[in-house]
C-alpha cells in the first residue's frame, strides 16, 4: 500500500507491505512521482514504533497524588475519562478564571494532516489565551520575521536548490535533519547536484558537518550565535562595496535608507572577530554570492535557536533581496503549492505587543514562549492550573527541566495525548492513547502550502486499523471538548476532519476523492514560479517588503550588548551547542532499540581534543557539564570537526522517569536543556523564541562520591 512517512518534513513516500491485517514491511516508494524510491533510515524503521510493546492501548488514569515519585496508573473508559476530564477543567476555571486552562502543541502535531488542518478550531473550543508549542524552540523566529518583514508568518521564500549556482546554508545539517520549512526529496542529492554542475555550496556551522564533502562543500566555521552578525556583514559588503540596483530593490522593498543606516554598524573587520571568521573571508563570501549566476541562502535550527533568530531572518531575506537573488529563478522563491495561505498567516497588526503579567509580551502564531511555561504556572494573579499536552514533552523540550517540573506538580490536572507515556505523561492525570501514522489515514497538509520546492499532494488511507482504542488526535481533543460542551467536529453523525483539506484544495481542483484514485494518491502541481514571492508571498498592503520592520527596533540595543558581550568574552570559553544525530528526532524515537548503538546509547558531551588536553581531559572521562541554569554530567567522547571552543550535546534525552519506556529509562541519557536559560532572559522576545544553543558553559572532570 502506498503511504508516507511521518516524521520529518519530505514526508518520504513508502510502500507499506501488508498481511493478515499486520504491516510487516515498510520501504521506499519506488514508484513515487517525486521522492523516487528515496527515504531515510528512520521511516523505515518506524514498525519499531508501531509494534512497540509500550505503546498505549487503552486511556490511563492516575491512582496516587503527583506529588508521589512512583505514578501508578489504571485503564479508564473513554466516555469515563472525557466526562472526568471535562468536570475538572470546569472546576479549575470556575475556581481560577478562563487563563487557569493551558494547551501546549508538540512537534508531531504539524505532520497530522487532520489534526493540522482543524488545529485553529480545536485551539479555540478551548477558549484559552495560553496556548504554548514546540514552535518556540525550533522555527518561530522565522514565523516572527516573516510577519514583519513580508507581512503574513508564513512568507518563507525558499532556496532554488533545482536551479541555484551557489547555496548558502547556514545552521542547518541536511543530511542529518533534512531540512526544515522547506519540503524537498533527497536534500542532499540536490545539493550534490549544485556541485556536479559547477555551482558552490558553502555551508556555516560551528562544526564540519556530515552534509560537507568533497562532492558538496566546504565549512566556515562559525563561533556560535552569531549568525546574525555574519549575515549583516555580508550585508554590509553587498550594500556599501560590491553594489546593488537601489532602483529594482525600490520596486519590491521599502525603507531601505533605514536598513543602511542599521547594517552600517556591521562593517566585516568589527564583526570578524565576533563570528571567528576572518574579514576577507567574509568579503570572498560576499563577492562570490554576488557573482554567481545565481545564488540562494538557507537558515535552520541551528540559528533560529540561538539569541537573535529573527534578526538574522531578515539579515538573511536582504542579503537575497539586495543582491538580486529574491524571487529568481535559482535564488529564493516562494512555492505557492496547492493553494496561497499566506493571506490566511496576514499580520493583524503592526505593534503585536502588550502589557502581560512579565511586562512586553506577544504571542507568534497564537503560542506564547514556552520558556515562560512555569512562570505562568506559578503567576499568584492568574495561574496555569490544567495543562493539556498534544504530542508533545515539554519536560525535555523546554528550558530548565528542574524548574518546570516544580511548577507541574503544582497543576490540579495534566492530560497527555500521545503514543507513549512519557517523561511528561508519567505526570499525568490522564494519558490518552493516540494512533500514529499507519493507524491513521492522511494527507501531507503542512509540506503542500509555501515552502515546498517539489510540490505535490499526497493521500493515504490507514495502513491497518488502530491496536486497541487508539483514537487520532482531532478525535481526543474532540470527545473532551464534546463532555465540555462546546461544538466539535463528533456533533456531526458522519465527521469529516478532511474538510477543511477539501476546502483547502479546492483552488488546485483536488479532493482525497480525486487523490485516492490517482497513482501513489499523489497529485503533482505546478512548479514554483519565482516572481510570486513579491506578487502572492508579500502581504502588506502597499505590496512592498518592508526592509527595516519598526518593530526589529525594540532590538537594536540588544544587538549591541550581545555583541560587546562577546567581544569580550574570554578566549577561553566554551559553547554548548545542540548536536543532531541520525539516532533521534528531538524527545521521541529514544525507544527504538535499532538507534542504541555504540556512543549513542546515551547522550555523551562531544568536546574537540584541544579543548580536552588543555583541561586536562581524555576521552572516556566522566564529566560535568555547568553553568548558571543548572549542571548535567555525561562522558566525554572527542570530535575534531568541531571548532575548537565549541561542546555539543543532543536534544531530547532524558528519559530516567519514564516508566512506560522501557528501552528509552534504560539508556535514559541526560537533558540538555537543563543547561538553558529560562524565564524572561530564556527567549528572544521578538520571535518568543527559546535560546537552546550557544550557551556558555564550563566542562570539568566529574567527582565521584
Amino acid at each position: 500500500m502506498h503511504t508516507f512517512c511521518r516524521i520529518c518534513e519530505p514526508g518520504c513516500g513508502l510502500l507499506a507491505e501488508v498481511r493478515d491485517g499486520e504491516v510487516v514491511r515498510l520501504q521506499p516508494d519506488r514508484d513515487h512521482p517525486v521522492h523516487k524510491g528515496f527515504s531515510c533510515h528512520k521511516g523505515v524503521h518506524y514498525l519499531q514504533v508501531h509494534n512497540d510493546p509500550d505503546r498505549l492501548d487503552r486511556p490511563l488514569k492516575r491512582k496516587n497524588p503527583r506529588s508521589e515519585e512512583r505514578g501508578d496508573f489504571e485503564p479508564v473508559e473513554w466516555d469515563v475519562a472525557a466526562r472526568e476530564i471535562a468536570d475538572r477543567l470546569a472546576e479549575v476555571r470556575r475556581r481560577y478564571g478562563r487563563g487557569a486552562l493551558a494547551v501546549y502543541q508538540g512537534n508531531p502535531s504539524a505532520f497530522n494532516g487532520a489534526y493540522y488542518a482543524n488545529a485553529a478550531t480545536i485551539a479555540r473550543g478551548f477558549d484559552t489565551r495560553m496556548r504554548f508549542s514546540a514552535g518556540t524552540q525550533d522555527t518561530s523566529a522565522k514565523y516572527a520575521a516573516s510577519e514583519a518583514i513580508y507581512g503574513a508568518s508564513m512568507a518563507h521564500p525558499i532556496p532554488d536548490l533545482l536551479h541555484t549556482d551557489y547555496f548558502l546554508c547556514v545552521g542547518s545539517n541536511p543530511q542529518v535533519s533534512h531540512m526544515t520549512l522547506i519540503h524537498i526529496s533527497d536534500p542532499m542529492a540536490k545539493i550534490r547536484a549544485v556541485k556536479s554542475r559547477g555551482g558552490t555550496v558553502l555551508f556555516v556551522n560551528p562544526r564540519r558537518i556530515e552534509s560537507s564533502s568533497p562532492e558538496t562543500g566546504d565549512v566556515l566555521l562559525i563561533k556560535p550565535d552569531t549568525d546574525f552578525y555574519f549575515l549583516a556583514g555580508i550585508l554590509h559588503e553587498i550594500v556599501f562595496r560590491i553594489g546593488y540596483d537601489r532602483a529594482e530593490v525600490e520596486r519590491h522593498a521599502r525603507r531601505v535608507d533605514e536598513l543602511l543606516d542599521f547594517v552600517r554598524q556591521y562593517p566585516v573587520d568589527r564583526i570578524a572577530g565576533v563570528t571567528g571568521i576572518e574579514a576577507d573571508t567574509i568579503r570572498r563570501v560576499a563577492d562570490e554570492f554576488c557573482a554567481a549566476p545565481s545564488a540562494s541562502v538557507y537558515m535552520a535550527t541551528g540559528v533560529n535557536q540561538g539569541r537573535q533568530g529573527t534578526l538574522a531572518y531578515w539579515m538573511l531575506t536582504m542579503v537575497s533581496l539586495f543582491s538580486g537573488n529574491l524571487g529568481r529563478r535559482g535564488g529564493n522563491i516562494y512555492s505557492r503549492g496547492v493553494a496561497d495561505v499566506v493571506q490566511g498567516s496576514k499580520r493583524k497588526r503592526e505593534d503585536p505587543f502588550y502589557d502581560g503579567p512579565f511586562g512586553e509580551m506577544r504571542t507568534v502564531g497564537g503560542d506564547l514562549p514556552a520558556a515562560l511555561l512555569p512562570d505562568f504556572i506559578e503567576n499568584p494573579d492568574d495561574p496555569i492550573r490544567a495543562l493539556i499536552v498534544v504530542s508533545g514533552n515539554p519536560l525535555l523540550s523546554v528550558g530548565g527541566d528542574d524548574r518546570l517540573r516544580r511548577a507541574f506538580e503544582q497543576l490540579d490536572l495534566i492530560v497527555t495525548v500521545d503514543l507513549y507515556r512519557t517523561v511528561t505523561g508519567e505526570m499525568a492525570d490522564y494519558v490518552l492513547p493516540a494512533t500514529d501514522w499507519l493507524e491513521r489515514e492522511d494527507v501531507n497538509f503542512l509540506n503542500t502550502m509555501g515552502v515546498a520546492m517539489e510540490p505535490y499532494v499526497q493521500y493515504t488511507p490507514a495502513v491497518v486499523p488502530a491496536k486497541g482504542e487508539r483514537r487520532d488526535d482531532w478525535w481526543i481533543l474532540s470527545r473532551i471538548q464534546q463532555a465540555m460542551g462546546v461544538p466539535t467536529l463528533l456533533d456531526d453523525p458522519d465527521p469529516n476532519p478532511f474538510a477543511a483539506v477539501d476546502a483547502t484544495m479546492r483552488e488546485s481542483g483536488l479532493s482525497i476523492d480525486l487523490l485516492a484514485t490517482l497513482p501513489c494518491q499523489t497529485a503533482v502541481l505546478p512548479e514554483a514560479e519565482p516572481s510570486h514571492v513579491f506578487s502572492i508571498a508579500v502581504q502588506h498592503d502597499d505590496g512592498l517588503i518592508d526592509c527595516c520592520p519598526a518593530l526589529f527596533q525594540r532590538s537594536y540595543g540588544t544587538a549591541e550588548r550581545i555583541f560587546e558581550e562577546l567581544a569580550a568574552e574570554p578566549a577561553d570559553q566554551l559553547k554548548l551547542i545542540t548536536r543532531r544525530t541520525h539516532y533521534m528526532v528531538n524527545s521521541w524515537l529514544h525507544n527504538l532499540p535499532v538507534f542504541k548503538q555504540g556512543v549513542h546509547q546515551s547522550n555523551p558531551l562531544w568536546m574537540h581534543p584541544d579543548d580536552a588536553r588543555s583541561r586536562d581531559l581524555v576521552e572516556g572521562d566522566d564529566v560535568t557539564v555547568r553553568n548558571r541554569h543548572g549542571e548535567v554530567d555525561a562522558m566525554l567522547i572527542y570530535d575534531d570537526t568541531l571548532r575548537p571552543g565549541v561542546v555539543a550535546m543532543t536534544h531530547g534525552w532524558g528519559q530516567r522517569t519514564a516508566r512506560g519506556l522501557d528501552v528509552a529509562r534504560r539508556n535514559p541519557g541526560v537533558n540538555v536543556n537543563r543547561l538553558a536559560p529560562t524565564g524572561t532572559d530564556g527567549y528572544d522576545p521578538l520571535s518568543n523564541q527559546s535560546q537552546l544553543t550557544g550557551i556558555n558553559v564550563e566542562v570539568v572532570r566529574l567527582r565521584h562520591p
